[in-house]
């Protein structure tokens, strides 16, 4: 990152901006509304997470185009005892067309325009390698990607070496984040495979949401 700093002007625009917005600088929302790309498709809102960090109070929403399945993340931010965004509700799809950010791997983006949120009793994901295929080329693009949306069918919750994790009827497995007690995708599960949207990251799955019996958990 030290290096690429030092030597914005000979990458290519879009690591560039990649470069950037990892430095700590901010893109104008009306530059991202104005000259974002746009694209436009019915997302399913596949969860959100809740952080706070320095006092400030922090919403990833995550969308997945149900045609193009492009992966999108909306940020909303808000101040102790203020309420975040609620416009996006997990578990609904969304017809809407949304400006990304720049960047050479686009991920963070704004809903530019939108309809009404719909409830989305099912969900289809892909398989783990599937996943990890998609994470690792947006890596390839971005290496200082800290997050990957997944949507996985056909997984169960099982206990592996001490911890947790996400496993395929042919034993192909992704470990949940330390902290994650999947009592909840246990007691839905009952051993039968479930469809999990979770975010990746080196520490592990944080699973979001998950659909049973023609409903949205979020988890």
């Amino acid at each position: 990152m030290a290096d690429s700093a030092t030597r914005l002007e000979s990458l290519p625009p879009a690591l560039a901006e990649t470069v950037r917005t990892r430095l700590g600088f901010s893109v104008e929302t009306a530059r991202v509304l104005e000259e974002g790309e746009r694209v436009a498709d019915d997302w399913l809102i596949t969860g959100a997470a809740d952080e706070e960090n320095d006092r400030l109070l922090t919403r990833r929403t995550w969308l997945r185009g149900l045609g193009t399945g492009r992966d999108a993340l909306v940020l909303s931010f808000a101040p102790p005892g203020r309420p975040l965004d609620t416009s996006l509700p997990p578990g609904h799809r969304l017809t809407a067309e949304l400006a990304f950010y720049p960047g050479a791997a686009p991920l963070r983006a704004l809903v530019a325009e939108r309809g009404i949120p719909l409830a989305a009793p099912t969900a289809e994901g892909g398989s783990i390698a599937d996943a990890l295929a998609a994470h690792a080329r947006a890596m390839a693009a971005d290496p200082w990607l800290e997050r990957w949306p997944v949507l996985l069918s056909g997984v169960t919750p099982a206990e592996h070496g001490g911890g947790w994790c996400l496993s395929e009827k042919d034993g192909t497995a992704l470990p949940l984040v330390p902290y994650a007690f999947p009592w909840s995708l246990l007691a839905l599960s009952a051993g039968s495979p479930l469809t999990v949207a979770a975010e990746w990251s080196p520490a592990g799955l944080r699973p979001l949401m998950c659909w049973h019996e023609n409903r949205a958990v979020r988890l």
